[in-house]
């Protein structure tokens, strides 16, 4: 049969978009699932971007793993369902909403837009998904079925998640509780303390960093020291803490006494020189008043306040060995509360200090800073005020700085599930494996309670309803909820919700919905049920689909999604979350910082897909240590060199293979089955059985580095080596018959073959080659291909590479030198630790161009040894080659088929070489003349 004819400019791009438009006309995605039978299933769950911005290299870099292993497993006979999803609740959302209406605050929203139009709004957002998200998900070659995309904002998604809350409430998972967290004074809502570990978390900013002086009660110029860097919280500081277990002193300095920790004595002023008076244990300070710094606020009834305490949690390394205490921070909350200090709280949701608040009332709280140290100064309350770099978390959406509040909220008990989730993640296949004990587990172990609740409008519905009596109602489904209300529920966003009352069975009277959203964090957690409807939609198993087997996205989300859905999954099923985890490293501007479009920093992707295309932004990425969760930089050469490299030296192999074989009218019908008695051809074959066997073994394991590197290695010697020496056996110039068949059987496998294993990484490139080469629908629906130890030699391959090093040991003789390959050497003598066997001697003899190569004595390595002097040297053979050279040139120059003859003029030739010359440059009429002209016949 005759192949398609192949061109050798090959544009990427454009074959890439023929490739995308036959995917989608003929249903290849499609069928690729539907052919797959629905009992072996393979699953993954894929975490949905924003509906926000545009697709960047990151976004795209996520999809790959998801894309490949796909593939990979839907020839390994699975059937993969493959269905996108929108992530669309969240500030994220409101926030553009926000920008789009001149929103500048919460307060806004409520006041001058209106909830229900603000919510509406952010409706009409979500639904006007950029439809350039499937073109560059086509162009990477990603298959997913964007028709039946799950989104966070349906009512079905969203009726999961409610289900998912009522379980993990029901089984006392969550509570409501005055709790420290991370808050956003702009979006006026808490943030989850894992989204600070997200891009762009964390900023470094100048600072006070303030020791206060707090006079003891009853003794006069005494004075505790208590370091800090938040002065706006000093206005309510009812106690400080020391660390019962440490040593401080009392030392006397220009008239006074200050007691701070031994250890910290370092942070003295040099002048006036000190004076130690005493040492004592913490102990001893524990249950002593001083004078508060501001006492303008009523301590509650049966509180303390204006005290010292203990706590383990005090420690020396920075400060005085003496912390102040406020409402504002996790640790100072709890000791507030074991201590019974009184709890007083003088910052509003915006970030504002309350109005009644004395000299600082309506000050943002930022503002107040300075204000604060200068009334304290003034007042001789301040030992030394300096001014540090600080790194300080901010919003992860609008980059507000973020300061820790008290919020009565929902939480998660992540410290009663934390046993649970350890064991849950021993079963979780981590790659790179490093992160199941290391990162993940770390960040596990100090996890805090998870604020699941915002106090913002666009999300999923807290759903409890909260009676005066205190009876709570917390339903699992819109039909519950529905019938609880007397009327049909059919949309769970605000303001409609809260609209909705429920009679409390309690004492009968109507109960009211809490005003949060949820976080959309455990939208995202919940995704493994949520965007099968689970378990509403009845033809759902739950061990058809949970744990999924894979999941993949950066490093960033290790503390993010992977860890909410660890959570979810163990508090619902005591069960890991997923069965495999792939954790890639962050793609970084060429300038090492985040890729911003402010900076420039990073080439356009849709412009590079459209010049390389996807396959070589696929090898880039999943062959680049990125793929072992280490960070690298965007490199457009690196991308280019993927179509100069690998990709260029396979479609070469395949050009030449297919060229060929048209030319020499090849019958594989006839051919398939020939064992060919060739080395060259057992020892290709050995060496693709074993790269079946070593991909295979690579993907099994989640590591598509290594499978691109022994690809890449195949290739290279593929083409370098075996096309190299067989160019000889293929063709019109070819003499033997038999051994031509060998090869066309050979390297038709061979291409077959790799087709296949190279199809989950460059499914573009090897759809092209498989579909010409077999004549059928897509390499896609076929299966993966086994490695059969029958064709594996060790020995073989390891002559051949003795062959190959002794062929680099001669020519590099003959670079040493100055004497050209063409010119035959007739003798060559090496030293090696064994003689090589006949059939690679035969090889090397062919590829070095000499008579003879004899065995010397044996050695540690291979030694060369030549005469190069012009009698050890065949010139006339030398200068037969020449010409047969310049002849070939000319006819590439002229654009001649491989098989057609041309006439030749030229001064002389070798009369010996004669028939050679015609014979492999296709030369009908072989004239004497002047000058040298090759024309057609």
């Amino acid at each position: 049969m005759k192949f398609k004819a192949v061109t050798p400019k090959v544009d990427f791009a454009k074959l890439e978009q023929d490739l995308i438009n036959y995917w989608h006309e003929n249903k290849i995605f499609e069928k690729s699932v539907e052919s797959r039978p629905t009992e072996k299933r393979w699953t993954f769950l894929d975490g949905p971007p924003f509906v926000t911005g545009m697709p960047h290299y990151g976004s795209l870099l996520s999809s790959l793993p998801k894309d490949l292993f796909g593939r990979y497993y839907t020839m390994k006979g699975y059937r993969v369902r493959r269905v996108w999803g929108w992530d669309g609740h969240g500030l994220p959302i409101e926030n553009k909403v926000e920008n789009a209406l001149g929103i500048k605050s919460k307060k806004e929203i409520v006041e001058r837009v209106g909830v229900d139009k603000f919510i509406e709004e952010c409706k009409k957002y979500v639904n006007d998904v950029s439809a350039e998200w499937e073109w560059y998900v086509d162009h990477i070659g990603r298959w997913v079925d964007f028709r039946h995309a799950y989104k966070t904002w349906d009512l079905d998604y969203m009726e999961s998640v409610m289900w998912v809350f009522k379980n993990m409430y029901e089984k006392g998972f969550i509570y409501k509780g005055l709790r420290v967290t991370l808050y956003c004074p702009h979006c006026a809502t808490p943030i989850s303390n894992f989204e600070t570990a997200l891009d762009n978390s964390y900023k470094e900013i100048p600072d006070s960093a303030t020791t206060y002086k707090y006079q003891l009660e009853g003794e006069e110029k005494t004075y505790i020291l208590a370091w800090s860097t938040t002065p706006w919280n000093k206005i309510v500081t009812p106690a400080l803490a020391v660390n019962p277990k440490l040593k401080y002193v009392k030392v006397e300095q220009g008239g006074e006494f200050y007691i701070l920790a031994k250890t910290t004595l370092k942070m003295l002023k040099k002048e006036p020189r000190h004076k130690i008076i005493d040492e004592f244990m913490g102990t001893e300070l524990v249950g002593k008043k001083y004078v508060p710094h501001y006492d303008y606020y009523k301590i509650d009834q049966g509180k303390r306040a204006f005290e010292i305490i203990g706590g383990d949690f005090v420690t020396a390394d920075e400060g005085t060995g003496v912390v102040t205490i406020a409402a504002y921070g996790v640790e100072d909350l709890l000791a507030m509360n074991e201590n019974n200090i009184h709890i007083e709280i003088h910052v509003d949701e915006e970030g504002t200090i309350k109005p009644d608040v004395p000299k600082f009332g309506r000050m943002f709280y930022l503002k107040a800073n300075k204000a604060v140290n200068a009334d304290l100064a003034e007042r001789g309350l301040i030992y030394r005020d300096e001014e540090n770099l600080h790194n300080v978390p901010v919003c992860w959406r609008c980059a507000t700085r973020l300061y820790y509040a008290p919020l009565d909220a929902w939480f998660v008990n992540v410290q009663i599930l934390k046993d649970r989730m350890k064991k849950t993640n021993e079963k979780v296949n981590w790659y790179p494996k490093h992160y199941k004990k290391g990162r993940f587990l770390k960040s596990l172990e100090s996890a805090p309670d998870w604020n699941i609740s915002r106090n913002r409008y666009w999300g999923s519905p807290v759903p409890v309803w909260e009676c005066v009596c205190g009876e709570r109602f917390v339903p699992g489904s819109i039909d519950e909820l529905s019938k609880a209300a007397g009327i049909e529920v059919k949309d769970l966003h605000k303001p409609g919700i809260d609209e909705v009352k429920v009679i409390c069975k309690s004492c009968g009277k109507k109960a009211t919905r809490t005003p949060e959203v949820l976080d959309s964090w455990i939208e995202a957690g919940s995704a493994s049920f949520a965007e099968r409807h689970f378990p509403f939609n009845t033809e759902e198993k739950l061990e058809d689909f949970f744990p999924p087997d894979f999941v993949a996205e950066y490093t960033g989300q290790i503390r993010a999604w992977f860890y909410v859905m660890h959570v979810i999954g163990a508090a619902l099923y005591d069960s890991p979350a997923f069965r495999n985890v792939g954790v890639s490293g962050v793609i970084l501007g060429t300038d090492g910082r985040k890729m911003s479009k402010n900076y420039g920093n990073y080439p356009d992707p849709r412009k590079l897909l459209e010049t390389y295309g996807g396959d070589a932004l696929r090898l880039y990425l999943m062959g680049s240590p990125v793929m072992r969760g280490e960070d690298i930089l965007i490199s457009e050469e690196n991308y280019r060199n993927q179509v100069r490299g690998t990709l260029l030296i396979l479609w070469n192999v395949y050009n030449f293979f297919v060229s060929n074989a048209n030319v020499d009218d090849i019958d594989f019908s006839k051919i398939d089955d020939i064992d060919s008695t060739n080395v060259l051809d057992k020892w290709i074959l050995s060496l693709l059985h074993r790269l079946v066997r070593d991909v295979t073994l690579s993907l099994d394991k989640y590591d598509t580095v290594t499978s691109i590197d022994k690809i890449e290695e195949f290739i290279n010697l593929f083409s370098t080596w075996y096309i190299r020496r067989c160019r000889d056996r293929v063709g019109p110039a070819a003499i033997d018959a038999r051994d031509k068949e060998f090869f066309y059987s050979t390297c038709f496998e061979v291409l077959v073959k790799l087709s296949k294993v190279m199809a989950p990484i460059t499914p573009f490139v090897t759809d092209e080659i498989y579909r010409n080469l077999t004549g059928k629908e897509s390499v896609h629906l076929d299966f993966w291909p086994e490695a059969s130890e029958i064709f594996i030699s060790d020995d073989l391959e390891n002559r051949m590479k003795e062959g190959m090093d002794l062929a680099s040991q001669i020519h590099q003789l003959r670079k040493a030198n100055n004497i050209p390959v063409r010119i035959p050497l007739l003798e060559i003598k090496y030293s090696a630790p064994s003689a090589l066997t006949d059939d690679i001697l035969a090889v090397i003899l062919a590829e070095v161009n000499s008579e003879n190569i004899t065995f010397k004595t044996k050695s540690e390595g291979v030694k060369v040894e030549a005469d190069m002097s012009e009698s050890n040297q065949d010139l006339v053979a030398g200068q037969a080659r020449d010409i047969i050279r310049k002849i070939q040139a000319a006819r590439k120059e002229l654009g001649t088929e491989l098989d057609e003859k041309v006439d030749v003029e030229i001064e002389s030739w070798p009369e010996k070489f004669e028939e050679e010359i015609k014979r492999k440059a296709l030369v009908k009429n072989l004239v004497q003349s002047d000058g040298f002209r090759v024309k057609r016949v």
